[in-house]
């Protein structure tokens, strides 16, 4: 009897490894159904697109990397460091239509796959520039409210990109309220030096959360905080901000952890949490995120 589902993961992967050698070591993008997700090798996708509904943020670290509204509600202007498919650079442009939107991208064959993933032309508060993260920072003038920090190569996060020379730059680049949005991705022997470099830089005011379903870690490393100001509207902002995004803000809410009131001693336990067991518990969405 003819096994028609394991005859279309065949095809399926055919098809994916025939797209894999004709890129010869460089970025590609692959189609399957409905789907268009960006590859730098055959390992991990690096970010996913609905052909359909290309501003939709696939990934579930994506959309918890969009929490940062929960810090700065209204920022004027967003830094992005690494472009990727552009989900995050896509939905900040069309659903905050007052910030402005700086992207970082050093990889040009990245950049050059822009028009596959419908990321918009640059214009007035939209750009898109290619360059050496550190450099730019070091040299921009005009100090940012968010930064997005998801700088990935094909093997991790970049490793100048995680130093805590890297976070100092991020902490100067930053507007006296503005908040450093991190994708860690790994297990706590990964997870925990660079939890303890952002705490050497932003001290106690550091948030964390597991993205649903993948072994990313979204930290919200914030330059000034109100503690208790911040508590007391917490919850609040996460229910206004799903009633106008729809991103789950509330559940991610009640997965929140923080540095804020503990020891270093005790944040150093807890930032070595095991990460199996919070993606044991989290719903599965189906697909490997780096």
């Amino acid at each position: 009897m003819k096994n028609s589902r394991s005859d279309d993961n065949m095809t399926l992967l055919g098809r994916f490894e025939e797209v894999l050698y004709k890129s010869k070591g460089k970025p590609f993008v692959f189609d399957h159904e409905d789907m268009r997700t960006l590859h730098f090798d055959g390992r991990f996708i690096q970010s996913a697109m609905s052909i359909s509904a290309p501003d939709q943020l696939m990934l579930s670290y994506t959309r918890a990397m969009m929490a940062f509204l929960l810090f700065h509600p209204q920022p004027r202007h967003v830094v992005m460091i690494g472009l990727g498919g552009g989900s995050l650079a896509k939905y900040c442009y069309r659903k905050l239509p007052t910030t402005r939107i700086t992207v970082l991208e050093l990889e040009s064959d990245v950049i050059a796959l822009r028009e596959k993933f419908a990321i918009p032309d640059d214009d007035e508060r939209f750009q898109v520039i290619h360059a050496d993260a550190a450099d730019y920072l070091t040299a921009m003038e005009e100090r940012a409210d968010v930064i997005l920090h998801d700088g990935y190569a094909a093997d991790g996060l970049a490793p100048s990109l995680s130093t805590e020379d890297f976070y100092q730059l991020c902490h100067a680049a930053l507007d006296r309220d503005g908040v450093l949005v991190s994708n860690l991705w790994g297990d706590a022997a990964d997870l925990v030096p660079m939890m303890k470099r952002l705490y050497a830089v932003f001290d106690w005011r550091l948030w964390w959360c597991s993205a649903s379903g993948s072994f990313n870690r979204i930290v919200f490393s914030v330059k000034s905080l109100d503690d208790a100001m911040f508590r007391s509207v917490l919850a609040k902002r996460a229910t206004q901000h799903d009633l106008r995004h729809k991103l789950a803000f509330c559940d991610l809410v009640d997965r929140l952890q923080t540095a804020c009131g503990k020891s270093r001693s005790d944040f150093e336990l807890i930032a070595g949490a095991d990460m199996l067991g919070a993606f044991m518990q989290a719903d599965y969405s189906g697909i490997e995120e780096e």
